[in-house]
Order: C-alpha cells, then sequence, then structure tokens
C-alpha cells in the first residue's frame, strides 16, 4: 500500500508509497541566490557498478534548505548529452541542478510531504496496513519510510521545480547510476510535462501507482543503457532480488517491513519490465506513446497485454459501515490494484503463488473507516474483484493458509475475518482502538457482520 510524488500506498502497500514519495512533488524554488543553475546538456558512458535504487523523485519535492554549489555540472552535461542520445528525446531547455545534505532533504521530503498529501492520509494508511497485519504493531510507517529514503535516495529530478537535487557526497559509482536515471526525467519532463501526472488525487492510488510505474520504468531502462551500455542484458526478476536484498540488507532496510521495502522498489524492478517491454515491442516510439496514452492500473503495467488492450477495472459497489456502529465513517476509500494485491499476498505465501493468484484481478475497493472521537478506532476493509471464479479461489486459498477458515479473534487489531462468493473475495481487520496501545475494540460477531454488509452491497 504504497507511492513518485510520495510513491502512493500499497492497498496501501504500492498504493500508499505511490502516495507517499508521489505526493511529495515540490512547488516552492529555492532561493536562487544560494543556488547554482547549470545548464545541462553530457558524458562518456559511465563505469558499470552494482545497480542500487536511487529512490529518486521526478517526485520528492523542494523545501526551503539551502542548496550548495553544484560540484557535478561538468559530469551532469555530459551525462545529458549521452541520455538524449539513448532516450531519444530532446533538451528542450537547461536542467537547473542543486546539491545540499542528506538532512536537508529530509527535512525538504517532510515539508513536501505536508504540503502535498492532506492531513490524515498517511495515518489512514497506516492503519490500514496495521490492521491487516502487514506493518508490525509499533511500527511508525512515516518516520520509518522517511529514514529509509534518507538513508537510501541519492539524489532526484523535481518537475516543480524544473531541477534536479543531488546529495552533496556522492561516491563516482553513485554519480554514474544516478545521474543518467535523473536527466531521463528531466527530458520526460520536458516533452510529455509528468509533474500534473503525479499530483495527488483521492481515491485514484492504484492509477497513480501505475504512472509512477511508467515514469521510473523508462528512466531505468534508459539509465541502465547509459551506464551499462546497449549490449547489457538483464532479466527483470533477477533486478527484482538484486533490489530488495540491497535494500533489505543495509542497515535501515533491515528495519523496514518487507511490504515497504517491496514496494518502493516496485517503480524500478516491475516499472523497468513495462518499459522493456513496451521498447521491445515498439523501441522508444512505444514508450513515448505510454505517456500520451497512460496506464490506468497497475494491472496494466503487469500485463503488456491488457495495457493495449485498454482492458479497465471492474466496478466495485461503495463499502458501507453500518455493522460497525453510528461513530465509524469511510475516512479513506481507495484501490488497491493487482500490484498492491501481489504484494501483500507476497507477506503471506512465496512469491510465485502470490504473483498468480494476484494475476486474476480485475477491480477493487480498499476502505480504512474511523471514528471521530478521541480514542480514534479503525477498521480496514479490502473488497476485491477476480476476473473469473476459480481465479477468486487462488486468492481464498491463500487467506485461508494465513487466517483459517473462519473469523480470528486478535487482543490487539480486533478481529479480522474473509468471505469468499464466486468472482468476490472481501478481507475486513478490525475494529481496533488506538490509544496508547492497538486494543480490540469489537470481536468477530462485529466482523461478521461487516462481511455479510459489504457482499450485499449492490
Amino acid at each position: 500500500m504504497i507511492d513518485l510524488k510520495s510513491q502512493r500506498w500499497l492497498s496501501g502497500s504500492a498504493s500508499l508509497l505511490a502516495l507517499v514519495l508521489g505526493g511529495c512533488a515540490g512547488s516552492a524554488s529555492p532561493d536562487a541566490g544560494s543556488a547554482s543553475s547549470e545548464p545541462v546538456a553530457s558524458a562518456p558512458a559511465p563505469s558499470a557498478s552494482t545497480p542500487t535504487p536511487s529512490i529518486s523523485a521526478s517526485a520528492i519535492a523542494s523545501a526551503d534548505a539551502a542548496p550548495t554549489a553544484q560540484p557535478y555540472a561538468r559530469a551532469i552535461k555530459e551525462t545529458l548529452e549521452e541520455v538524449t542520445k539513448i532516450r531519444k528525446l530532446p533538451v528542450k531547455s537547461d536542467v537547473k541542478s542543486f546539491s545540499l545534505g542528506r538532512e536537508a532533504l529530509l527535512e525538504k521530503t517532510k515539508k513536501k510531504m505536508r504540503e502535498e498529501i492532506p492531513p490524515g492520509v498517511v495515518e489512514l494508511q497506516s492503519e490500514g496496513l496495521r490492521g491487516l497485519g502487514l506493518i508490525p504493531v509499533d511500527y511508525d510507517l512515516e518516520a520509518g519510510f522517511l529514514r529509509l529514503i534518507s538513508a537510501r535516495v541519492a539524489g532526484f529530478y523535481d518537475p516543480d521545480e524544473k531541477a534536479m537535487y543531488l546529495i552533496d557526497d556522492l561516491s563516482k559509482a553513485q554519480e554514474d547510476e544516478t545521474l543518467p536515471h535523473e536527466l531521463v526525467h528531466a527530458l520526460q519532463d520536458q516533452s510529455f510535462s509528468i509533474g500534473w501526472m503525479l499530483d495527488y488525487k483521492p481515491g485514484k492510488s492504484d492509477y497513480l501507482a501505475a504512472i509512477q510505474h511508467l515514469v521510473e520504468g523508462d528512466a531505468t531502462l534508459a539509465g541502465m543503457l547509459a551506464t551499462y551500455g546497449s549490449e547489457f542484458e538483464i532479466d527483470p526478476e533477477a533486478m527484482r532480488t538484486a533490489f530488495f536484498l540491497s535494500t533489505a540488507m543495509s542497515p535501515v532496510g533491515a528495519e523496514t517491513p518487507p511490504l515497504i521495502v517491496s514496494s518502493l522498489i516496485s517503480p524500478y524492478t516491475d516499472g523497468f519490465a513495462f518499459a522493456k517491454a513496451l521498447h521491445d515491442e515498439g523501441g522508444w516510439a512505444a514508450v513515448d506513446a505510454a505517456f500520451k496514452r497512460l496506464p490506468e492500473t497497475t494491472e496494466q503495467i503487469l500485463h503488456l497485454e491488457k495495457y493495449n488492450k485498454k482492458e479497465a477495472a471492474l466496478a466495485i459497489p461503495t463499502i458501507t459501515t453500518e455493522a460497525l456502529g453510528p461513530s465509524y465513517s469511510i475516512g479513506l476509500d481507495e484501490t488497491n490494484g493487482e500490484l498492491g494485491l501481489r504484494l501483500m499476498l507476497e507477506q503471506w505465501t512465496a512469491l510465485k503463488p502470490a504473483m498468480a493468484a494476484a494475476a486474476g484481478w480485475g477491480g477493487d475497493r480498499y476502505v480504512v473507516a474511523q471514528t471521530k472521537d478521541a480514542q480514534k478506532s479503525y477498521a480496514v476493509a479490502l473488497y476485491t474483484r477476480m476476473d473469473k471464479a476459480s481465479d477468486a479461489l487462488e486468492v481464498a486459498q491463500v487467506l485461508k493458509k494465513q487466517f483459517g477458515a473462519a473469523c480470528k479473534e486478535r487482543k490487539d487489531l480486533g478481529p479480522v475475518a474473509w468471505a469468499h462468493r464466486g468472482q468476490d473475495v472481501v478481507l475486513v481487520a478490525g475494529p481496533y482502538t488506538k490509544a496508547t496501545a492497538p486494543t480490540s475494540a469489537a470481536g468477530c460477531k462485529v466482523a461478521d457482520a461487516w462481511l455479510k454488509e459489504i457482499l450485499a452491497a449492490k
């Protein structure tokens, strides 16, 4: 349940990070007197090194930190020349560049999250993940996410400022990997104006995640060709493993829930696979065309044939909360998407079964209900409609293995229950009260009643 401008949440996951990274794009430009503005124009192909995802932000945005004079101006100029030849997008204007320290970047990110994401959204996303058991009960999602970003980010391009920001202590290897990737974002922006594509849109998490995967996948593909040469070949599954291990085995990654790590790297790995499939099918012209006909779901990202056929998501009924009681209302009403479903199932079964089960996704609705009182109680529901009844059965089998056949009581996070009917699978969790520590606020009678209410909706 995760988002580029902030990465958007995954059922929070893939959708949530999409929300958190995507919602971070900046709008305020830095003090012109404190930064150098260098025309960026290109470098010999950089030397190869082990790829690590730079959590770039055509997305993370700007704050009031004072950037320093750009020490990378020559490398940027040389690299842009190389990148524009490889990616076949023109340089239409200068690319401003700034460098700043990690603490300044973290403050910039915090500020943009507060400016770009409506109050309470990250909190609700966090409670959704917590209620479903996808993050530890005591995990602070926002703080953990910012720690991961601070430790792993090397640079980013901000489409709102039309500027590239780089950490002021880049090693040569980091330069070689980061500059091509971020400069592709600059070229994307000059040709397709990517900033508006990534703006926060309520209820559109999966759509925003799909666009983020296109933007990052294109930059990853072109950046790797610039760094490693046109003969370089990489299997998308091998890339996924390398990126996951690189992040998860770092000190900060080791303390980050696997779901969050997977959500953060997905735009670079699954996005790469999508961009490569487009490129294999029709060259850079096919990638360019995708910016003019944007993917609408992460299902289209994961299955090129569904993008080509313009396969739309299935409609899902509105989720109501009468069974929870009059004090509850919907605080967050989002889409999880096939990617969000897959990342969730990956936490409960092996990767290949998770991918196979999620592949039949047709549409969904993901909500977090809350009370308005001071105690703050939450409940979560995920209504997924699969393409066929047999697809729904695959998802049901994973849920049965994880949660059992009947409603399960939890002392901290309340009951968790699920139901399978035809093409539909519904999973509910909670309610629970968030005081000093989460405590169950109801039992299985309430959860089962909510399940019936959701399945009865038209």
